[in-house]
């Protein structure tokens, strides 16, 4: 699994970009042993114009995956956008482990 998590100071805080890229292999593995469902811890995240009225707390490995553009989020300070790294990070590097 290729995992790219990226910062970038924006007006107002830190925007945090996360894109995976599963193998074949990995992509059959998550078939065949179920999704993963990833949390996104939302402590110092900043609303989005234009996203629905609650943040999202959750994507499934699959989503995040098949997404070209991946995910991004912004968050009050670097801490805050640290701390969503290393979170989503972690869960990622253990997501195929039980399969």
């Amino acid at each position: 699994m290729e995992i790219d998590i990226a910062h970038e100071h924006v007006p107002g805080g830190v925007r945090v970009h996360v894109r995976v890229q599963l193998t074949g292999r990995e992509t059959n593995r998550l078939f065949l042993s179920g999704d993963t469902l990833v949390h996104l811890p939302l402590d110092g995240a900043l609303p989005d114009p234009g996203d629905a009225p609650f943040a999202r707390a959750s994507i499934f490995l699959s989503e995040l995956a098949g997404s070209r553009d991946g995910l991004s989020r912004a968050f009050a300070d670097d801490a805050a956008a640290a701390a969503f790294s290393a979170a989503v990070r972690t869960q990622l590097e253990t997501a195929l482990e039980a399969s």
